[in-house]
């Protein structure tokens, strides 16, 4: 997948919410993986997704305290970041 097609895919996810509301996304893509930015129900979230043979890593920059997690696609990070 390119980078834009990464990038659009990550907004889309993040448009289509009923319940909660994400401000200022930012979608990064660079050698080491993807650094995604927002204001998630006014509160900042920032996670680190470097590629690996499963998915994707999930690292919680702003929230060390939490564990990385394990994705297989982008739609997981609803369902990891327990969001609708």
């Amino acid at each position: 997948m390119e980078e834009t097609e990464i990038e659009s895919t990550i907004r889309a996810l993040f448009a289509d919410l009923k319940q909660d509301k994400v401000r200022s996304l930012l979608v990064q893509c660079a050698d080491w993986g993807i650094n995604v930015r927002m204001f998630l129900n006014d509160q900042t979230v920032e996670l680190d997704l470097i590629k690996n043979y499963e998915g994707y890593e999930v690292t919680f920059v702003d929230a060390p305290e939490k564990t990385p997690a394990q994705i297989d696609e982008f739609s997981d990070l609803i369902e990891l970041l327990q969001i609708s």
